[in-house]
């Protein structure tokens, strides 16, 4: 039976959806917010996040996570394919150049997601349970996009891409992987998927022969197997990562077909904290000169943004799915807590992956699980590199970090 932070969860989760049914305004406004609520609520019930995929594999040698998110790539492209085929103009695609911003803001962010123990969405979903970490990396984080938006706007090294396809010149360049099997008698979304599927299955097969050499996998409570729609599988008992990466996939194609582009997140990151510059007296103009960003991008308001909004819909609902579950309160007040030294590695950590974020032209959703999702070949390459800053972060935290500060 619900209990009272259950219950408030389910006032909170009511009131939410009433209100920004009438306050928000459009239809695909307020559905872009329940979508953003769907991925807060999948993603914490099944503790799933894209830097853990890296940072589980590297800290403890477990590929489980890592498995998940494979699977999860290749669902949802074989979603898209669906939604795109033979309709790629009608839709705002994240095929993305491949370059040295691609390069080195995969390594920064990977680096910086090993520090701050978490990523974009990371941050948002860990700020019900890790308060003071999930902050400190999300407004430094911030001040990282909103720096790093002049050179996104101006430098050749990373607008310009080394290889691009048809699509992908009518894109922001780079390569488009059905381009490439249009002979295969499908748009080329045959070839696409197969190439797709084994990429994924190159990389599981590497994150399990590394997971094999370590032989420190840790053995984990698999969730309880109980009635589909029963009120603990639903409110209380962890989801399985292969039902969350379900629909996670689901809500993902949901998105695409409301707005005609991919998820994304941390653009929103640099406008809140452009927002927080505004209120001290900057004034729009100043900020789209330094930027280059239009005056109309830091004038609109937070909730009419459709990324800030989805942002918004994952705290919360984050923080709804901790009530309905119970443990809400004792794991905010947990996360409180925060050394001088551990601020100062989470708010590195933040700069620097968001920042990266804006060389490679998002972070692991807008530039790795999106354009993956979407047949663009600088996901795959954006994994790599992410992959490899990720594990020399986590080699750094080794070294010079661990025996002082709590990961």
């Amino acid at each position: 039976m619900p209990n009272k932070q259950a219950l408030v969860g389910f006032i909170l989760l009511a009131f939410l959806v009433i209100t920004s049914f009438f306050l928000l305004s459009s239809t695909e406004l307020f559905i872009r917010f329940l979508i953003g609520l769907g991925f807060g609520y999948a993603l914490a019930r099944a503790s799933m996040g894209f830097a853990g995929g890296v940072n589980r594999l590297s800290r403890v040698g477990s590929a489980q996570l890592a498995s998940a998110l494979l699977g999860m790539f290749v669902l949802t492209s074989i979603f898209t394919s669906f939604v795109l085929y033979g309709n790629e103009e009608l839709y705002k695609l994240n095929i993305y150049p491949i370059n040295t911003g691609l390069i080195i803001g995969g390594l920064m962010f990977g680096f910086g997601m090993a520090l701050s123990s978490c990523c974009a969405t990371g941050s948002l979903t860990d700020l019900a349970a890790g308060f003071s970490r999930a902050s400190v990396t999300i407004f430094f984080f911030g001040i990282g996009v909103f720096l790093g938006f002049s050179y996104q706007g101006t430098a050749s090294w990373i607008k310009s891409s080394w290889i691009t396809s048809a699509t992908g010149a009518s894109s922001k360049g780079g390569v488009f992987l059905p381009d490439l099997f249009l002979f295969d008698g499908f748009h080329g979304y045959l070839g696409a998927i197969i190439v797709t599927s084994l990429l994924a299955y190159t990389i599981y097969l590497l994150a399990k022969g590394y997971e094999k050499k370590l032989s420190m996998m840790p053995k984990q409570q698999m969730p309880e197997k109980l009635k589909l729609f029963s009120y603990k599988t639903l409110l209380i008992n962890p989801w399985s990562m292969k039902v969350s990466s379900v629909i996670i996939a689901l809500l993902f194609v949901s998105l695409l077909l409301i707005s005609h582009k991919g998820w994304s997140a941390t653009s929103a990151f640099g406008l809140w904290f452009a927002k927080i510059l505004m209120l001290g007296g900057l004034e729009p103009q100043s900020l789209s000169e330094y930027t280059t960003r239009s005056v109309g991008f830091f004038t609109q308001p937070l909730l009419e943004y459709g990324t800030s909004l989805q942002n918004f819909g994952i705290i919360l609902d984050t923080v709804i799915a901790l009530l309905l579950a119970g443990p809400f309160s004792q794991k905010f007040l947990s996360g409180l807590k925060i050394t001088p030294k551990a601020f100062f590695i989470f708010a590195f950590g933040g700069f620097i992956m968001g920042f990266g974020t804006r060389l490679s032209n998002g972070c692991n959703v807008g530039a790795l699980f999106t354009p993956i999702a979407e047949f663009s070949l600088s996901g795959w390459l954006y994994l790599v590199f992410v992959v490899t800053g990720g594990f020399a972060g986590n080699a750094f935290i080794k070294r010079f970090i661990s025996k002082s500060c709590s990961f």
